[in-house]
């Protein structure tokens, strides 16, 4: 297995580098293309994927790489890899909002063991070795659910109305990208419910975050925790908590809500 606290000082340079050369784009003229499945595609995602797969190749050049632009739906998954998301929140860049982030995970037997997310406006990481706060978590009213900027659904509406039906007092927090899931982490929203569909690349790096942080991503399928590695790439319907007593607190309403309606 990688050692990660050593390799962590090359990556966070490579997700940089990938970072400040999606902003040199950002701070230009650009424009934008559609790839085949009609999400966006900019010269930003390209230059963002060329940086992190070279560097990764380099640092650890036996494992196998897999990135949300060179993906084909006949890959053989190795046991572990490298799986990233070079420019997670296209629509968001190109609406120039700042939502958006560099994506690097790494997928051991299934599971996202280990992330970095940076968010290239500020530079700003999280990663899942981040040495985190011990303090005793607590509880929050209003719940605050964190939801998607660009990509709100029916399903969310009926989601946003069940609360309401059930008494429970809440409010909205929008952000775009894997950020969503760094909102749990920085305390910003209890939960994250995701309804729409999105790729295993979106969210493995802050999966891995979330977990150092003492947070938790589960299906709405089966109610288990997500797993990585499916020969189709998106994920289920989704929930992220940002710690174990808001999922004591919710988990049950949320998975009755899903049972009766979803």
């Amino acid at each position: 297995m990688l050692d990660f606290n050593k390799l962590l000082p090359d990556l966070i340079d490579l997700s940089s580098k990938a970072s400040n050369s999606i902003m040199d784009i950002y701070n230009s003229d650009f424009s934008h293309e559609n790839k085949d499945d009609g999400s966006p595609l900019t010269l930003a995602d390209e230059s963002s994927n060329k940086i992190i797969i070279d560097g990764l190749k380099e640092i650890t050049p036996q494992i196998q790489v897999i990135s949300e632009e060179t993906f084909k739906s006949d890959i053989s998954y190795a046991d572990s890899y490298w799986l990233i998301d070079p420019l997670d929140g296209t629509k968001e860049f190109i609406n120039r909002n700042g939502d958006f982030s560099v994506n690097i995970s790494f997928i051991h037997e299934r599971r996202s063991i280990f992330g970095i997310v940076q968010r290239p406006t500020d530079l700003r990481i999280w990663t899942s070795l981040d040495k985190v706060s011990q303090e005793k978590a607590e509880e929050t009213s209003p719940l605050r659910i964190v939801m998607s900027r660009s990509h709100k659904r029916e399903a969310d509406t009926m989601f946003l109305q069940f609360l309401q039906d059930s008494e429970i007092d809440y409010e909205l927090v929008e952000k775009g990208s894997s950020l969503k899931i760094c909102a749990l982490c920085d305390g910003e929203a209890d939960i994250y419910p995701r309804f729409g569909p999105t790729s295993e690349w979106d969210i493995a790096a802050a999966d891995a975050v979330l977990k150092s942080y003492r947070g938790s991503i589960f299906s709405l399928e089966d109610f288990e925790k997500l797993k990585y590695s499916k020969k189709n790439i998106l994920n289920p319907p989704f929930i992220a908590y940002r710690n174990e007593l808001i999922r004591e607190a919710y988990g049950q309403k949320v998975e009755d809500y899903v049972k009766k309606l979803l």
